[in-house]
């Protein structure tokens, strides 16, 4: 990971091995900004110009710093070198009427420097071993002269490998629209950076945990036995919902997710976030993580920042990677194949395919329940009753036909560029759920403590009694001797059951557009974007005991999707400023943006009402009931946008930035949100940036329209619980109503310096949240009950809890951002690289109404660790490269299976990671490594007396949302070929 931030180009932020950058209206570079969804990209310099089209260059011999610069100066166009690499060089200079082309080819012959353009046509001057890095292309030259100086530029090494130090991907413009070439560190605001090479360098095999590793402000929980999450996991950034942070695939929106977390722990409950996993290192160039509010940049849901994924692009990439690991504890087998295939597209086109195949075996960490009021497991088996052991797992979900296919294009066509990406991934996830005990699991196998029978014919004689717990041949008699008339579920699942949950993920998307810059400087990008995602929901192991003894086993629940489409048109005008150190450039911009949220029935089994609910056998699939034809549907809604954006140097140290945007939601009405932001550069080494911005998140479809019945443990028991919408009259009478968008205040100033290699930036943050949505539940007593069926609702008879959504509090999230880069070259003994990344936040709950009890609060507030830390160490040498990583995990609180009765404080935990790599040839190297490889786990839980090794806790005897997870230590191997 590495951070950098933004300075006036007039006076550099100058630091050894950072791009040193212009602001000139200058050459082609890609400014990864969604604007609405666009992308900005500058087109002036087009070296098919035709050759008459020449500058009077005067550049005199000597320092090839001030050569370029004046190089600058004169061409009016724009460079990207980097200043240990021209240190001490000379050149010959150039004088005459000459191309831009043959004035940079003059200054450069004899040196160890060549002129290279990267994908989106920036220039840049590089040293000769930089060819092999992703993403750079060489100039071709239009000329013979031309090809022939360049003879003296360039002189390939072929023993020499790429360092990767030199590397367009510290270059971002997330965060800004500014069309000009800035590292990380000279961002006016805090951004991160993860290339794609240190993505694919990891044992991690889901690009979630990849992120979560390096960058601390950033977490996922595991969520075991959590329904929907447990397939699509929750992101979280600077400890707020995974909604909170808008999530962008080469600067364009990306679609959310089709899944609520509702049953997960924490600030997840209820969040509807985008779907990251079907991205992937292979596919990826570079990940920047914007850590500041942006909805006055981008619109809706950039409260905590933007996270941007910026897809290869290298016409040259020929990689394919297998990997295969397992746990210390013999389970969770991973067998994964990645690669990126690149290809050129005329003379200056692109298009790279990039796939990923991946099957992930299930892990388990629990034990078996014994002696308990709820499960009993281990005494059931004593007793020599049919019982799995553990009846219960509590561990990773089984994830088959992982499939994911990325692909990025583009085509210059004349003075404009037509581009395209998009994606397709589908996996299969299998989970566990609940146990049902066969002695008391009230409406299918007991009733008031006795054995529940059905009668198929009404004649009666069934018997009554409880079931006999002391040998299964008692239990087996009991039921057997039953007459003809009479069926119990123990005969079809004589020691109970667990139903297996899961489904099908299928996700989605396809983005086309046209950049480019009309003949009088007003630079262009127009593009439409649309994406789908699509989890089709399964049970297995059950029953609809309302059905009686026809009922099946397996059930499709139905489905939810969510689709988007997004059209942008976004411009960028530079504008002379008299007496300011550069242009104004002003951005501007419209985004129309249409979001659907399907509902679909489920199998008619997986709901039905059978004629048993008469005699208390419960309806529905157990334990996630089935979407009905009452709740399927479709909910849509519309919004427009419209921004400007304003960003210059005022003078040689001062830098600001402006940013208005209305938005228009057709079903909430508008909002109007702004960002100002500044950077002052009290030296070369020394800056300070600060920021206020305003900003929103609109309600999701899914959270206005989700409804639906399951199962959930609370109290000790498991009970029925129904989600429904906010406006449900139930609801109403609980204290919902319609849901209003949440509104955000956040606050930033930092610092960064550089001192020698050592690189450091701190930044302070604090984020006010009002209206906070979130769901919320409550349980429905025998009073409530009777008013409820009196003011015409019947449904409540037979519910025991039910959660809807609710803007009921409001918050306020504080803390620090701490980043330390440093690299030490020992010649030749190779090169020494240590990031650390340490990140503090505390939420408070400020304000909060009715349905916001204690234990709700306190998951607010304390559910994540309020510290996280990470210290890497990285070594090349020759054909050696090693990685040492340490990720620290403070105290967190949890309240077990969402029962705030349960409390759990969790200890601090630190997880060590390794890996050895060595390349084997010049194109096929191998890594060797360890996550958590002390095996550490969280501290086993203790809570109101009990243990996880107690009965009646279901057999879970860790922390079950620990953000370090619980499976404990694993190894992989990888090879890797470049060909």
């Amino acid at each position: 990971m590495r951070h950098y931030s933004t300075r006036p180009s007039s006076t550099p932020f100058r630091k050894p091995n950072k791009f040193k950058t212009s602001l000139v209206a200058g050459v082609s570079l890609l400014a990864v900004c969604e604007g609405g969804g666009a992308q900005a990209q500058v087109h002036t310099l087009n070296y098919s110009q035709p050759q008459g089209e020449v500058n009077v260059f005067q550049i005199e011999a000597g320092d090839l710093k001030t050569a370029l610069n004046a190089y600058i100066e004169q061409s009016g166009k724009q460079l990207i070198y980097r200043d240990d690499q021209i240190r001490g060089v000379t050149t010959m200079g150039a004088a005459g009427s000459l191309t831009n082309k043959e004035a940079l080819v003059q200054l450069l012959t004899g040196s160890q420097l060549i002129m290279r353009r990267d994908s989106s046509g920036a220039v840049l001057v590089v040293l000769d071993d930089s060819h092999t890095k992703a993403g750079w292309q060489k100039i071709a030259y239009t000329s013979d002269a031309e090809k022939a100086a360049s003879l003296d530029v360039y002189e390939e090494d072929e023993q020499q490998e790429s360092t990767g130090k030199v590397t367009i991907d510290e270059i971002v413009a997330v965060g800004s629209r500014r069309a000009q070439a800035r590292s990380a560190l000279e961002a006016i605001v805090p951004v991160d950076v993860i290339r794609g090479d240190d993505l694919s360098a990891q044992g991690n095999t889901n690009i979630i945990d990849v992120l979560t590793s390096v960058i601390p402000s950033l977490s996922a929980n595991r969520e075991p036995i959590s329904d929907a999450a447990t397939m699509v996991r929750p992101v979280n950034l600077r400890a707020l919902p995974s909604d909170h942070t808008l999530v962008l695939v080469n600067g364009k929106r990306r679609h959310r997710g089709a899944v609520l977390g509702e049953f997960v722990s924490g600030v997840n409950r209820g969040a509807q976030g985008a779907d990251i996993t079907p991205l992937f290192g292979a596919a990826l160039k570079q990940v920047e993580v914007l850590r500041d509010g942006a909805s006055a940049q981008y619109g809706s849901d950039a409260i905590a920042g933007v996270i941007n994924y910026a897809l290869q692009d290298d016409p040259e990439i020929r990689m394919i990677s297998a990997q295969y690991g397992s746990s210390y504890k013999g389970d969770g087998d991973t067998w994964e194949a990645s690669g990126a295939l690149g290809t050129h597209v005329g003379d200056e086109g692109f298009a790279v395919l990039s796939f990923n195949v991946k099957d992930a075996s299930p892990t388990s960490r629990g034990v078996q329940d014994g002696e308990g009021t709820n499960s009993g497991a281990a005494a059931l088996a004593a007793a020599g009753f049919p019982v799995a052991d553990p009846v219960v797992v509590w561990g990773s979900p089984e994830v088959k036909n992982d499939y994911k296919i990325i692909v990025n294009a583009g085509l210059p066509v004349g003075e404009a560029e037509l581009y395209t990406f998009g994606n397709y991934a589908t996996r299969d996830v299998d989970g566990s759920f609940f146990y049902r005990n066969p002695t008391n699991r009230s409406g299918v196998f007991a009733a008031g403590g006795n054995v529940l029978f059905g009668d198929t014919t009404g004649d009666g004689g069934c018997p009554t009694g409880p079931l006999p717990t002391s040998s299964f041949g008692d239990a087996e008699a009991f039921i057997n001797s039953a007459p003809a008339n009479c069926f119990a579920f123990q005969s079809l699942y004589p020691g109970g059951f667990t139903p297996r949950f899961g489904g099908t993920v299928e996700d989605y998307s396809a983005t086309a557009g046209v950049k480019g810059e009309f003949g009088f400087g007003l630079i262009y990008d127009a593009s439409i974007s649309t994406g789908r995602n699509d989890v089709d929901y399964r049970i297995s192991n059950s029953l609809n005991a309302s059905l009686g003894p026809d009922t099946p086993t397996d059930f499709n629940l139905g489905r939810q999707v969510q689709s988007e489409t997004v059209a942008n048109a976004d411009f960028n005008y530079p504008v002379k400023m008299e007496g300011w150190a550069s242009d104004l450039n002003v951005a501007f911009g419209m985004q129309y943006h249409k979001e659907t949220f399907e509902i679909v029935a489920g199998d008619l089994a997986s709901y039905e009402v059978g004629h048993y609910i008469d005699q208390g056998f419960s309806a529905g699939a157990n334990g996630f009931q089935g979407f009905n034809a009452d709740v399927a549907g479709k909910f849509s809604r519309n919004s427009i946008s419209g921004y400007i954006d304003l960003e210059a140097d005022i003078t040689d140290q001062f830098m600001m930035s402006f940013a208005g945007r209305f938005e228009d939601f057709s079903d909430f009405g508008s909002t109007v949100n702004a960002k100002v932001a500044s950077r002052y550069n009290i030296s070369e080494n020394f800056a300070v940036r600060g920021a206020f911005s305003t900003g929103f998140r609109a309600p999701t479809l899914g959270q206005s329209n989700l409804q639906r019945s399951s199962t959930a443990f609370s109290g000790g028991q498991l009970i029925e619980q129904l989600v429904i919408a906010s406006t449900n009259p139930i609801a109403e009478f609980f204290g919902g109503g319609q849901l209003d968008p949440e509104k955000a205040r956040n606050w930033s100033m930092g610092i960064v310096a550089s001192v020698g290699e050592l690189d450091i930036t701190l930044d302070y943050f604090r984020i006010t949240v009002k209206d906070r949505i979130s769901l919320t539940s409550a349980d429905i007593d025998d009073a409530s009950r009777a008013a409820l069926v009196a003011a015409g609702n019947p449904e409540a008879a037979t519910i025991s809890n039910v959660q809807f959504f609710v803007n009921d509090f409001d918050t306020r999230t504080q803390g620090l951002d701490l980043v330390a880069n440093y690299k030490k070259d020992w010649d030749d003994y190779g090169q020494t690289n240590v990031t650390l990344a340490f990140n503090y936040t505390d939420t408070k709950v400020t304000n909060r109404g009715a349905t916001i009890g204690d234990g709700r609060e306190r998951e607010i507030e304390d559910a994540l660790p309020s510290t996280r830390a990470t210290m890497t160490f990285s070594h090349d040498v020759d054909k050696f490269n090693g990685i040492l990583r340490f990720n620290y995990f403070g105290e967190a609180y949890e309240s077990l299976f969402n029962d705030s009765t349960l409390p759990v404080t969790t200890d601090a935990l630190v997880i060590v990671d390794a890996q050895l790599s060595y390349q084997i040839t010049e194109n096929l190297d191998v890594a060797v490594g360890a996550k958590n490889i002390f095996n550490a786990y969280p501290k086993e839980w203790e809570t109101a007396g009990f243990t996880g090794r107690d009965g009646g806790f279901l057999g879970a005897i860790y922390p079950l949302n620990h953000p370090a997870g619980f499976n404990g230590g694993s190894y992989y191997v990888r090879v890797t070929a470049n060909f």
